[in-house]
């Protein structure tokens, strides 16, 4: 964050409050409209605008995870039945690279709006086409090139949605209330897969509801959002654009805002714990427990159901009670512990049953992190005027992870086993465990916030 972006806070601070923003020992008074939100003073929040923001994210995950789980496996295995796992990896490092440039890219251009529409309600509209170009191209593809960019609209749309909604949330929302809503944010991508697939399941492999009913909902949820919401032009003076500005997009001075750099190592730390099961859950079913191949998709299903309902019933709960208590840290802190507990109880699963003990217990654990962490981010963002950048770099931090985790597994996965052999897949879990305690234990650095 470069020095502009704190002009501008002091420039629109007529009239002061009493409401001052610490960052690294200096304190910057604050406009009483930063409190309201940030981007000029706005009526109050319309009734139901958790209910459409809940709408809006899980008809983002829905299109998403829908696409990334089922839809784009179908499409590379017609493409290329015997080349359908590079197609995919492909795609996956394609979306992925670009996945974090986009985050602080989208927040970066929203933040510098000053459209009559508001600066978050075009956004949405904008994401919702993504969808929609998207759901259309991925019907169409027949080569590698072209589901490849439906891939990549796809996942611009989800990117914009998740950063435009959180940014949402935290100019129209004061932070004692954050904490439900902004659980239900982080909640997007793993209940709109429950929604996505329990949507096209009756439909076996027929592309055309496989991809329209999701890429529907994802557009209609942000539509009725951008409609719904009050979000009038802002009054902050626009930043002056240089190459300073625009690499700065990328990047926030850990000695000047150390509470964002501790939040940042926090969450990758606590999602790289995560990721080391996400990511090779099939294959330790497989080899690991020695589950029937025919029954795999079936027991993946089961362990997302559990997961995630664990996981939706927790974090509203939690972010109220975290609301009420006033305090963040000790939340995530405990969550981490318990997403530990539950990486290393699956670390030495004897069969499913106990692994989908497991399961739940990281349910647990991550509907608590949910609950919590993001509120607790958006309350050290080096610029609370303009959240949407910061708030994109914070979700760098969800899926870095997975390029780290995908580095690292080969080399735990070789540890030796004894005469037995087999990959390790306990060492990977158990580092995933320690990664996330250790993410837990980072948080207590956080100086801005409790």
């Amino acid at each position: 964050m470069d020095l502009d972006s704190d002009k501008v806070v002091a420039r629109a601070a007529e009239p002061l409050s009493s409401t001052a923003f610490s960052a690294s020992g200096a304190s910057f008074p604050l406009p009483a409209e930063v409190t309201e939100p940030a981007a000029g003073r706005m009526p109050a929040p319309r009734r139901g605008l958790t209910f459409f923001i809940l709408l809006a994210i899980i008809g983002a995950g829905a299109g998403q995870m829908t696409a990334a789980l089922l839809t784009m496996t179908l499409k590379a295995n017609s493409i290329d039945a015997g080349g359908a796992t590079t197609i995919l990896s492909i795609s996956a490092a394609v979306t992925g690279v670009f996945t974090l440039v986009a985050f602080p890219i989208i927040g970066a251009l929203s933040d510098r709006s000053r459209s009559a529409l508001g600066r978050r309600r075009p956004y949405l509209a904008l994401g919702a086409l993504f969808y929609l170009v998207g759901g259309i191209l991925l019907i169409l593809a027949n080569d590698v090139a072209l589901l490849v960019v439906a891939h990549l609209l796809i996942t611009a749309g989800f990117v914009t949605a998740n950063v435009i909604i959180a940014a949402l949330a935290t100019d129209q929302l004061p932070e004692d209330r954050r904490g439900p809503v902004m659980a239900l944010i982080s909640l997007g991508a793993p209940v709109g897969a429950m929604v996505g697939m329990a949507m096209v399941s009756p439909f076996g492999d027929a592309i055309l509801p496989l991809v329209g009913l999701p890429t529907a909902l994802a557009v209609l949820g942000m539509l009725l959002l951008a409609a719904m919401v009050r979000d009038p032009e802002s009054s902050l003076p626009k930043p002056p654009f240089s190459l300073r500005a625009a690499l700065g997009i990328f990047w926030v001075n850990p000695i000047r805002f150390p509470d964002f750099m501790w939040v940042f190592t926090s969450r990758m730390l606590v999602f790289s714990g995560v990721a080391a099961i996400n990511a090779y859950q099939g294959i330790y079913l497989l080899q690991g427990l020695h589950v029937p191949a025919q029954k795999l998709g079936f027991l993946i299903l089961l362990t997302v159901v559990v997961n995630a309902g664990i996981t939706l019933l927790v974090a509203p709960a939690v972010g109220k009670l975290s609301d009420r208590l006033g305090v963040r840290r000790p939340f995530i802190l405990v969550a981490a512990v318990v997403l530990g507990i539950g990486l290393v109880l699956a670390a030495f699963a004897p069969n499913f049953a106990f692994y989908l003990v497991a399961c739940t217990v990281v349910g647990f654990g991550q509907g608590v992190y949910f609950a919590v962490e993001l509120v607790l981010a958006t309350q050290v963002l080096p610029d609370p005027a303009n959240p949407a950048k910061d708030i994109g770099i914070i979700k760098i931090a969800d899926n870095l992870p997975i390029t780290i985790v995908a580095a690292v597994a080969p080399a735990l996965l070789a540890i030796s086993m004894g005469a037995g052999g087999g990959q390790n897949f306990a060492a990977l879990f158990i580092a995933g465990a320690l990664s996330a305690m250790i993410g837990g234990l980072v948080i207590l650095f956080v100086r801005g916030a409790r």
